[in-house]
């Protein structure tokens, strides 16, 4: 094992995302910071409208598209950038969500035998925005890159996000592995591309089958299949 790809929620931390009181002022008091002519009550029925909004089940990344709607719905789209909206929404994990137990662990190893590469389907978190998530919960040490389907335009389980995640890593798949809790978004996808691949099921009953090497029910469980440093293979 060289290059490690690791999912974030349902993996590291919860799969959902919790809903703070005083979010949704943050959220407007950030998006009022970056657009200073945006009334009040502007921002404050924008971030209403998108707190409410989920990813629909499209390969396709459609953030920039839900963003434009909700700005030309209201007249807003020629004083509010687009991404202006997207860092409003995107608060910081920390304090808002508790990483796994042997989350540290998990990377800490997989550190020592090669490089992680971040990878996950994100409504709102950028790179550098998950770059700070890792660094605000003492995790970016291990870390070497963060690929998000925000960025890639793509989600996975499709194609062009593995392409973009493996391009990151920089190694032939087969001297990767790929953690994850999903079947559909990460296991399935990444054996077919000949990565080496753990499912974790932390947040839902051990599958009774599944494509994956191996299937543990915590952190440190795949830690413990792990081969000592540098060796080779899962």
């Amino acid at each position: 094992m060289v290059v490690a790809f690791v999912d974030v929620g349902g993996t590291l931390w919860p799969d959902s995302w919790p809903r703070l009181d005083g979010d949704r002022d943050e959220q407007v008091r950030r998006l009022r910071a970056a657009v200073a002519t945006l009334p009040l009550v502007s921002a404050t029925e924008l971030v209403e409208v998108l707190s409410q909004v989920v990813h629909p089940p499209t390969v396709r990344q459609i953030t920039d598209d839900i963003v434009n709607s909700a700005l030309r719905r209201r007249g807003l789209a020629s004083i509010v950038p687009v991404e202006a909206v997207i860092e409003a929404m995107c608060l910081p994990a920390a304090g808002r969500v508790d990483i796994f137990p042997g989350a540290r662990r998990l990377l800490s190893g997989l550190a020592a035998r090669g490089r992680v590469v971040i990878v996950s389907n994100t409504l709102w978190r950028r790179r550098a925005a998950v770059q700070r998530d890792f660094t605000e919960l003492g995790l970016a040490e291990y870390v070497s890159d963060y690929v998000m389907s925000i960025d890639v335009g793509w989600r996975k389980p499709h194609t062009l996000f593995f392409d973009a995640a493996l391009a990151a890593g920089g190694e032939a798949p087969e001297r990767c592995i790929l953690i994850g809790d999903s079947e559909t978004n990460d296991i399935a996808p990444a054996h077919a591309r000949g990565i080496g691949t753990i499912r974790v099921a932390i947040e839902a009953p051990r599958p009774m089958r599944s494509a994956a090497q191996h299937t543990c029910a915590s952190l440190d469980e795949a830690t413990d299949l792990l081969p000592p440093p540098w060796g080779g293979g899962v």
